[in-house]
């Protein structure tokens, strides 16, 4: 190949720049957003206030991976691939809406009576932001970011979490009850959602709303992904009732900790969000090329972020929680250093294993890490309390990572060895089936 094609090739697989800012600059208003209120909650309320907080938004989010059926880890994907049929992409979002509507009449109020009852303090306000947090798994920003329209996640998720954090922190500072904090979340989250839908419903014409025979089997269909991103959140999402249930002493310090490693994590988004559909927008040489480089963005940005939060949350704890709760830099490195291995874990799944349709792959890994990873976080916190979880959770996310690149491997060795001609049997799941 000459210059002239070297050239073309390296254009083709140069990363994104503009959508990455973009979808960065929105998702980091939307991560930031949560944290300006927690001055607000810790000044109000106090350690007590905000461990009350935390603890509804972990079962929330626990059952909003619950409700969102999977769609948040394939559904970018899956509309990347569909952006110039109007009819499939209506299909796509109607058969994730209504499915997901069916689970939350379940799920919404379940989460709700479990946040009640586990509530140490403030019952009321831990099930209430249960449920609104819960309602996020309505979200449609999947959606836009397989379109890769930026402005649609910043109408339809930024505005309202920033608005509803700002809205919270005056209203708290005023005198506002603690309960009405979670009552405003859940009153955006909801608009969020009824916004979302009058502008994706589509017309009579490509509307197809599937029946309840569709519903029902798109939910038994969908059900190996359910179990793959509750088994993602078991070691994660549910790590700070875990550390609560025997390491009470630490609670406050890991909520703490975990807090500021969730706002981490959502910073690693903007580049998944901006890539995927670059990845998969692309097939052949191209696609191999643009991998590699999303792998390595997202790496890097993994590793960028780690050293910022280390060196930051020591620095700013006292501002972020009103002087009541101290971060050491050696706590914060041992929560911290895991987000290296969740950037190359998120960067592998996104743009390798989900476009390969390799969504069983992501399964077993994600199975191994919770029935490791659990029992580890237990006796992690028991022992070493919140900096024993921290490094805990580090492990599992290497066990995760680990397993998936062998699982891959194993499955590349059989490929080769298949006779030709031989055809193997695809993945029993819809979502596995649309993506290829």
């Amino acid at each position: 190949m000459g210059p002239s094609g070297d050239s073309s090739t390296r254009a083709r697989t140069r990363p994104p720049i503009g959508r990455v800012v973009q979808f960065y600059g929105l998702t980091a208003a939307t991560a930031v957003a949560p944290l300006v209120a927690l001055p607000a909650i810790t000044s109000s309320a106090g350690a007590a206030g905000f461990a009350a907080v935390v603890l509804g938004q972990t079962l929330g989010a626990a059952a909003a991976v619950v409700v969102l059926m999977g769609w948040g880890l394939v559904g970018a994907h899956v509309v990347a691939v569909r952006r110039d049929s109007p009819a499939e992409l209506q299909e796509v979002y109607w058969t994730s809406l209504v499915t997901r509507l069916a689970v939350s009449v379940v799920v919404l109020p379940a989460v709700a009576v479990v946040a009640f009852l586990v509530a140490p303090q403030e019952p009321a306000v831990v099930a209430l932001m249960a449920v609104g947090s819960a309602v996020v798994g309505l979200t449609s920003a999947w959606y836009f970011v397989g379109l890769g329209r930026s402005g649609l996640v910043a109408v339809y998720e930024t505005l309202p979490q920033v608005g509803i954090s700002v809205l919270g922190s005056v209203a708290l500072w005023a005198g506002m009850p603690l309960v009405g904090f979670p009552l405003l979340t859940l009153a955006a989250n909801v608009l969020a959602v009824v916004l979302a839908f009058l502008r994706l419903r589509g017309d009579r014409a490509t509307r197809r709303v599937p029946g309840l025979r569709a519903t029902a089997a798109s939910l038994r269909e969908q059900a190996p992904l359910i179990v793959s991103s509750l088994a993602t959140y078991a070691w994660t999402g549910f790590a700070v009732t875990l550390v609560a249930t025997v390491a009470p002493a630490s609670l406050a310090l890991f909520a703490a900790l975990y807090r500021v490693q969730l706002l981490g994590r959502a910073l690693l988004f903007p580049f998944k969000n901006a890539l995927q559909s670059w990845v998969s927008g692309s097939s052949g040489a191209d696609r191999a090329g643009r991998t590699r480089t999303a792998i390595l963005v997202t790496g890097a940005a993994g590793a960028l972020v780690a050293v910022s939060m280390t060196v930051l949350t020591p620095l700013l704890d006292g501002v972020v929680f009103s002087g009541t709760i101290e971060v050491g830099v050696g706590q914060a490195a041992a929560m911290a250093s895991s987000l290296v291995v969740v950037s190359l874990s998120l960067g592998f799944s996104a743009y390798v294993l989900i476009p390969a349709g390799l969504t069983r792959v992501v399964v077993t890994s994600t199975v191994t890490g919770a029935v490791v990873g659990v029992p580890l976080l237990l006796l992690g916190a028991r022992v070493g309390g919140a900096v024993g979880a921290s490094l805990a959770i580090l492990a599992t996310e290497v066990l995760v990572l680990a397993t998936a690149y062998g699982a891959r491997w194993v499955l590349r060795r059989r490929a080769a060895r298949r006779p030709v001609g031989a055809v193997e049997q695809p993945s029993a799941t819809s979502v596995a089936d649309v993506t290829s």
